[in-house]
């Protein structure tokens, strides 16, 4: 079977081979492209099914680049590239077509995560396999289970999809809330028009909630610098998925309720009247009746959403879909990490026994990691045990631009140290002559300079020590390796 082809678009020659050298390694065919000009002329040379790209680039930006790709070739995926993550970044990037976008300096696992359910979001349209739910529930969207309560959910989720009506969807995090969302969604995904749009309540500030989902007039308020459509709009005839909808502040709720019922709003600083027909499906990890007698959660909103509720249990009670589980994320990893790693019977115990705080997502994370330190042909119970007690198992996300508070800088950490390292050897190699080592790595002399003062790399002070180091054991600086 042929590696998928993979086109990597940066102007930033280090960062585009630490892509390469990631991507390589899972068995990925990778080609590099300086700038956005390039990268449509080999676009238009050869076959990819995938492009990454940065966003800030001389000549067609990441932004102009995705339009471009999404007007020739729609249905090849893109993900954006940027160092300053942002909501706007996020949103004007969906809007446009990409289909996700990653923080600068890139998480290998997020990269690889994002990749493959890209991958597998593409197979499963390729084959049809959104066009029915299966009648034994195991694998529908990777919503796996076999269970009574997972019986119950797939029931639902055919009656959604066959409806209309609101979908109020809620769970404790880590559940699968966005999978049924997207299960819902295939129904009406075969028109080419509609779209599925994400919304995370959580991640909007409460002074810019209105204004994300409705849009807002030019003046409306200092930094509206022109009119700017709503996410209800960008959804018009389509679907809206509004996460963590308990998140959104009590005096929006009531703009909210109001385009439900009657389908119309108004921009933020707009007396227009605009109509959308939008169907919506909420997702929310609170518990929305305790937040009606708390008085922060609207009773009649709750209602409106709460046409079609589902309820996804939480993995520890339907422990008995775990080995299904199991089963699905090996056979997930294995195909990336290219390796046959089983799981021994000690091991998938321990799991039957364990209580998932984290539910499927720390499930997941457990299999990932065990796969990739595995000793063995199989993963033994002793090492699924030291990753419990040691606390390294995260219950977080596993793809998106999301960073832990205490491993982000230990990441940025080990980065900066490959960069250094790799300029170094591109030093070393050219006898630290900083021309031909600019040459060497097709970027500018200057721009080598920022770049070494920046990792802190003194030419001449390296120079000499390790001239010194050749005095005193006869060897040569140049060609240690």
């Amino acid at each position: 079977m042929d590696k998928p082809s993979i086109l990597v678009v940066d102007d930033e020659k280090i960062t585009a081979f630490y892509l390469k050298d990631i991507l390589a390694a899972a068995n990925y065919d990778v080609h590099l492209a300086q700038n956005g000009e390039e990268a449509l002329e080999q676009l238009g040379r050869r076959r990819f099914e995938l492009v990454i790209t940065d966003l800030v680039m001389p000549g067609i930006d990441g932004f102009a680049l995705v339009r471009r790709v999404k007007q020739t070739q729609p249905g090849l995926p893109v993900f954006i590239l940027t160092a300053h993550g942002s909501y706007d970044v996020a949103r004007k990037a969906q809007v446009i077509g990409a289909d996700d976008y990653l923080l600068k300096p890139v998480n290998p696992d997020q990269l690889h995560a994002a990749l493959a359910k890209t991958f597998e979001k593409g197979a499963r349209a390729k084959t049809g396999a959104l066009a029915k739910l299966p009648i034994d529930g195991q694998a529908t969207h990777n919503i796996i289970g076999t269970s009574e309560p997972m019986e119950e959910v797939f029931r639902l989720i055919e009656k959604a999809r066959h409806s209309r009506g609101t979908v109020l969807i809620s769970g404790e995090s880590g559940t699968g809330k966005e999978l049924v969302a997207r299960a819902i969604f295939s129904a009406e995904a075969a028109a080419p028009t509609h779209s599925f749009v994400i919304v995370n309540c959580c991640a909007i500030s409460d002074g810019l909630i209105e204004s994300e989902l409705f849009g807002h007039a030019k003046g409306a308020f200092s930094g509206a610098v022109a009119d700017r459509e709503g996410l209800f709009e960008v959804a018009d005839g389509s679907t809206l998925f509004l996460d963590e909808i308990g998140d959104i502040p009590l005096r929006s709720q009531t703009k909210l309720l109001r385009v439900l019922q009657e389908g119309e709003f108004r921009r933020v600083g707009e007396n227009k009247v605009r109509h959308v027909n939008v169907r919506v499906i909420a997702a929310t990890n609170r518990n929305l009746e305790e937040g009606i007698k708390s008085g922060h959660f609207r009773e009649d909103l709750y209602y409106r959403l709460n046409v079609i509720p589902i309820r996804l249990p939480p993995l520890r009670d339907r422990i008995e879909d775990v080995p299904l589980l199991v089963r699905h994320f090996l056979a997930k990893h294995q195909k990336r990490n290219a390796s046959k790693v089983g799981m021994g019977d000690g091991a998938l115990e321990l799991l039957m026994q364990y209580g998932f705080p984290g539910n499927i997502r720390e499930l997941e994370n457990i299999l990932q990691r065990a796969i990739s330190f595995a000793k063995g042909p199989f993963i033994a119970r002793s090492e699924v045990e030291a990753y419990l007690k040691s606390g390294t198992i995260s219950a977080g996300p596993l793809s998106g631009p999301v960073f832990d508070k205490e491993t982000y800088p230990a990441l940025k950490s080990h980065l900066r140290k490959v960069e250094r390292d790799f300029v170094l050897a591109r030093l070393q190699a050219c006898e630290w002559n900083v021309s031909d080592a600019a040459k060497a790595m097709e970027i500018t002399r200057t721009a080598l300079h920022n770049k070494m003062k920046k990792l802190g790399i003194n030419s001449r002070e390296l120079r000499k020590s390790g001239a010194d180091a050749d005095q005193r054991d006869g060897s040569s600086l140049v060609g240690k390796g």
